[in-house]
C-alpha cells in the first residue's frame, strides 16, 4: 500500500513538472525560447534530422529528401530522395563539404554564405540556430502549430527565417532568401536531440 501511494505521489509530481514547464514556455517571451533552443543545440552530442529541402532557382525547382546525423560542427547528410541520387552522402566538417558515393569522395571545398546550395542549407541553418545574429523573434501560427519564429541576416544578401514549435521547441520549417527571394526551404519531419 505504501509503495502504491509513493508511486502515485511520484506520478503527480512528474505530471505537475510537465504542466509547469509547458505553462512556463507558454508565458515566455520569444527571445527566452530562442535562448532555450540555442542551449539545447549547444549541449547536444548528436542530432538526427529528417527534412524535405526545396531549392527554387527561378526557372527550375528541385526537391530533396535528406537525413542528417551528427552534431552542430560536423556530420553526414544522406540524400534519401529523389531515387536517382538516393544514397549520396555529403560529409560536413569544419565549414567544408565532401560528397561520397559508392566509395568515391569528391571534395567540394569551403561552404560559402552567398553561393547557397541545397547541401549547404542545413549546416548553415544549424549554425544560425546556435549562434547567428538574431534580427527578429516573435510568435506566429504555423499550420496547426503555435510557433516561435527567429529571423536573421546571414550576410548582406542572405536572410533566414525558422518556425519552431512553441511547445517542443523543434523546427517546423526554415527558409533561406537571397536578396528578398526565397531560394531554399526545409520542412522538418523528424528532429532528435541527444
Amino acid at each position: 500500500m505504501r509503495k502504491c501511494k509513493l508511486a502515485v505521489i511520484i506520478l503527480v509530481i512528474l505530471f505537475a513538472t510537465v504542466i509547469f514547464a509547458a505553462c512556463a514556455r507558454g508565458s515566455a517571451a520569444p527571445q527566452e525560447l530562442i535562448t532555450e533552443i540555442r542551449e539545447d543545440l549547444t549541449a547536444a552530442s548528436r542530432l538526427i534530422i529528417t527534412a524535405e529541402v526545396t531549392a527554387d532557382y527561378g526557372d527550375r525547382v528541385y526537391t530533396f529528401g535528406i537525413r542528417y546525423t551528427g552534431n552542430i560542427e560536423s556530420g553526414e547528410i544522406l540524400i534519401t530522395s529523389p531515387e536517382l541520387i538516393a544514397g549520396v552522402v555529403a560529409e560536413i566538417s569544419g565549414g567544408c563539404a565532401a560528397l561520397v558515393f559508392d566509395g568515391a569522395r569528391l571534395e567540394t571545398g569551403a561552404l560559402s554564405g552567398s553561393g547557397l546550395t541545397p547541401i549547404e542549407a542545413l549546416p548553415l541553418l544549424m549554425s544560425e540556430w546556435q549562434g547567428g545574429r538574431i534580427g527578429f523573434t516573435g510568435f506566429e501560427k504555423f499550420g496547426d502549430h503555435d510557433a516561435v519564429t527567429m529571423e536573421s541576416l546571414v550576410d548582406e544578401s542572405v536572410t533566414k527565417k525558422t518556425w519552431f514549435d512553441r511547445t517542443t521547441l523543434l523546427p517546423l520549417r526554415a527558409e533561406l532568401s537571397y536578396n528578398g527571394t526565397m531560394i531554399i526551404a526545409a520542412e522538418f519531419s523528424g528532429f532528435v536531440i541527444e
